[in-house]
Formats: C-alpha cells, sequence, structure tokens
C-alpha cells in the first residue's frame, strides 16, 4: 500500500488543492493528516470540509485543539489568529467543531504511527536526539516508522543497530530503506506554512510494502493567500509576509 502524509495545512485552501493535485498523480491509496488544520490561515471552514472529504485519518493538532477548546502557550499572533478562527466556527459549524473534537492524538496503522509532536503530544516539538530516542522508545514491536509535524521543518531520521543518521532529501524522489534500518523518524514539513527557507508545500509518501519513503515539494498560488490573509484585520500581516520567504 503506498500513502500520502500531509500536516500543518493552516487554513491554506490554495496550498493544499494544489498538494491534493500532485498527490492525484502519484497513486496513492489513503492520505493521512497530522494536524493543525486550522490557525493562522483565511479558509477554516473550507479547509475542515475539504479534509473531512480527502483525508483518511487525522490527528489533533494543538492548532485544532485550541479551536475547540482553549487556547494555551501561543504568543499574540497565533493567539488573534486561533480566536478568529473560533468565531468563524461560531455559526451553523456544530458538525465541523464535532469533528474536530472528534480527533485523536495518535494513530497506529500498518506499522505507522501518526502523531503531530512528540507521540501524543501536540505542543512538544521534535528537535533533539533525545526527542528522537524517546520516540522511538514509545514505539510498538509492529511500528516501524513514526510521522509527525509541528515544526513545519522536513526531516527523516533512520535509527540503524548502531548509529542514528539523517536521511538525504530530494524534492520528488522515493529512497528505499535499507534492511538494516531498525525505527524511522519523518517529519512531514507544512503544506499551509513552510518554515525552512522553501515557500512550496510539502509532503511525503510512505510505501508500506517496498519501505520507501518520498518528499515531495509544490508550488502554489502564494499571493492570492496572502492577499486574503491581509484583508483579514484580526490577522496579522506577518503572517501574510512569512509565506512568500517560507520562513
Amino acid at each position: 500500500m503506498k500513502v500520502a502524509i500531509v500536516s500543518d495545512i493552516h487554513s491554506n485552501v490554495e496550498a493544499f488543492a494544489r498538494v491534493l493535485e500532485e498527490i492525484g498523480e502519484l497513486g496513492v491509496d489513503r492520505i493521512y493528516c497530522l494536524g493543525d488544520i486550522v490557525g493562522y490561515g483565511p479558509n477554516p471552514v473550507e479547509i475542515v470540509n475539504s479534509v473531512k472529504e480527502k483525508i483518511h485519518a487525522c490527528i489533533l493538532g494543538n492548532h485544532d485543539e485550541a479551536v475547540i477548546d482553549e487556547p494555551r502557550y501561543f504568543n499574540r499572533i497565533p493567539y488573534e489568529a486561533i480566536m478568529w478562527t473560533k468565531v468563524q466556527f461560531s455559526y451553523g459549524q456544530e458538525e465541523n467543531l464535532e469533528y474536530l473534537s472528534s480527533l485523536p492524538s495518535i494513530v497506529r496503522e500498518e506499522g505507522m504511527v501518526l502523531t503531530h509532536g512528540l507521540l501524543d503530544n501536540n505542543m512538544c516539538y521534535v528537535d533533539s536526539t533525545d526527542d528522537l530516542m524517546m520516540i522511538f522508545d514509545g514505539m510498538g514491536e509492529r511500528d516501524f516508522i513514526c510521522f509527525g509535524g509541528h515544526s513545519h521543518f522536513p526531516s527523516v531520521w533512520v535509527l540503524g543497530e548502531d548509529d542514528l543518521k539523517p536521511l538525504e532529501l530530494e524534492s520528488g524522489k522515493e529512497v528505499e530503506l535499507s534492511s538494516g534500518a531498525q525505527k524511522v523518524w519523518a517529519n512531514v514539513g507544512s503544506v499551509g506554512q513552510p518554515r525552512d527557507g522553501d515557500p512550496r508545500s510539502s509532503f511525503m509518501t510512505w510505501d508500506t510494502t517496498e519501505r520507501k519513503v518520498g518528499y515531495y515539494r509544490v508550488e502554489y498560488d502564494v499571493p492570492t493567500t496572502m492577499n486574503k490573509i491581509r484583508h483579514i484585520p484580526e490577522l496579522d500581516n506577518f503572517l501574510a509576509d512569512r509565506l512568500e520567504s517560507g520562513v
């Protein structure tokens, strides 16, 4: 089975539409989302409707949780975006709120572990070897690869018998993992708000049979999304500017 994994769409319909087009050409069987469907961007209702239709399973991100609960540990700009997003779900959106409330913090399928941040903690970033080892220790015997998001920075780390090494990523390429790979961590990056200096949307694929991980970057209509954000007073212009630079 071949699957696609997306994350951190952040209410960006232009980016998500282009990613779905690209995924449609790859012949995948399922699409998974690792959370943060909403937050930051200008089209939260449209994004949730699209995710409900297109995604096989989705994880609860910290921005999704903030919309259905209360925003905690957010600075001013994301906090204001969350509060605006909550208003968009205030009227006639009970079904979408129920969908967000139903999302799990972790999913295990086909040897995959799907999470947003540090396993079932959607607020913690994976940014050290200690974090990686904590993830590997938390994976079961049948779990081979763990996919996460949250940092908006794509990377793949492979644990072998004697070492832990990053996998070199090249857009549009699939890499077959060696027989010596014991556990794998893959951050799929962000669809709607990349932060690694590349403004193109990011996502990955995984072939459960051939053990191949694919990495993809997709251009989308950034100016349209930026213009939408700038016309919403509650969304800071910084959220538009960073889409252009990808930081």
